[in-house]
């Protein structure tokens, strides 16, 4: 992010909530492109609670933005209904000091066993440039500083493992900033459709394929919400569904239509309470639970279609 190019205002977005929300909300920020984000402990300290401080570019994307965060709130409130995160706070400021402050604290981070996440100013360190690691480099929003969200670590690692040996084509549902299609395209998958609802991901996704060189190893494309993926009769060898619970239910048939025989499918969000009855879904349409893995109160689960 290049001082000179910085938008001239900002919105300054500040929410209270429990802290493994948030987490799911930084990783939400980060999929249209805010940045800066500061965790701090809010005004009522309250124990498990922290305030997540953000900044948007307030231009002409703004509203779509906002509208869409406040959608998000609305289904965070629904699926949490006894962890309520407050109303955010915003304010505009002009003052862009704190970009280059927070660019200081921004280091590079290793986010699972073979990858390094490296902001787009700063060299990666030697040990990154070891034989067997990959760098993504990447205009940081919200993944530094906290570590990515362990939906997306777990899904990391259920990656590592199956491409390119044992999966080559590839379907990331819901890419957000694309870093699980990029993980696959680094490995050697050689077909990989990233998806999602939103434009707006979609813009980072490609900023970020561009920054990487990847833009030929990765294929974007919108879907209609609250439809179903509409892919013809493609067929992949793994699917990536990092969603929450409701879309991973909704989403079911249409994952297991898509994936060919002997197919994986890894699906992440996932609260402990909600990981037996998804799979009893997923069992139904002929999947076999290979793993759940577990980090910080999030499930991850990889299946194989028989």
């Amino acid at each position: 992010m290049n001082s000179s190019n910085s938008p001239k205002a900002w919105a300054e977005i500040s929410i209270d909530g429990p802290s493994f929300i948030l987490e799911t909300l930084a990783e939400f920020f980060n999929s249209i492109g805010a940045r800066g984000a500061i965790f701090s402990s809010p005004q009522n300290k309250k124990p498990g609670y922290e305030s997540i401080t953000c900044f948007i570019p307030h231009d002409k994307k703004f509203p779509a933005k906002l509208a869409k965060l406040r959608k998000y709130l609305a289904e965070l409130s629904r699926l949490f209904p006894d962890h309520q995160l407050s109303e955010p706070r915003i304010q505009i400021i002009k003052d862009t000091d704190w970009i280059n402050q927070w660019r200081e604290t921004v280091v590079p981070t290793k986010v699972s066993k073979k990858f390094w996440v490296v902001p787009e100013w700063r060299k990666p360190p030697k040990e990154a440039l070891k034989p067997g690691y990959r760098v993504i480099i990447m205009e940081p929003g919200l993944a530094f500083g906290t570590g990515y969200h362990p939906t997306t670590r777990l899904c990391l690692e259920m990656i590592e493992e199956l491409v390119p040996e044992r999966a080559r084509t590839v379907l990331d549902v819901g890419t957000g900033t694309g870093i699980l299609a990029m993980a696959s395209a680094m490995l050697g998958a050689k077909s990989v459709l990233a998806i999602d609802i939103d434009p707006l991901s979609l813009e980072v996704a490609n900023d970020n394929l561009q920054r990487n060189k990847l833009k030929s190893r990765v294929r974007l494309q919108l879907v209609k919400e609250n439809s179903a993926l509409r892919l013809g009769r493609k067929k992949f060898e793994l699917i990536l569904a990092n969603l929450f619970e409701a879309e991973l239910k909704k989403l079911a048939e249409d994952f297991a239509k898509h994936l060919k025989n002997k197919g994986y499918l890894a699906i992440s969000g996932i609260l402990p309470e909600q990981a037996s009855p998804l799979m009893k879904v997923y069992k139904k349409l002929g999947m076999r639970i290979l793993q759940k893995k577990e980090q910080n109160k999030w499930i991850a689960i990889l299946m194989r279609k028989n």
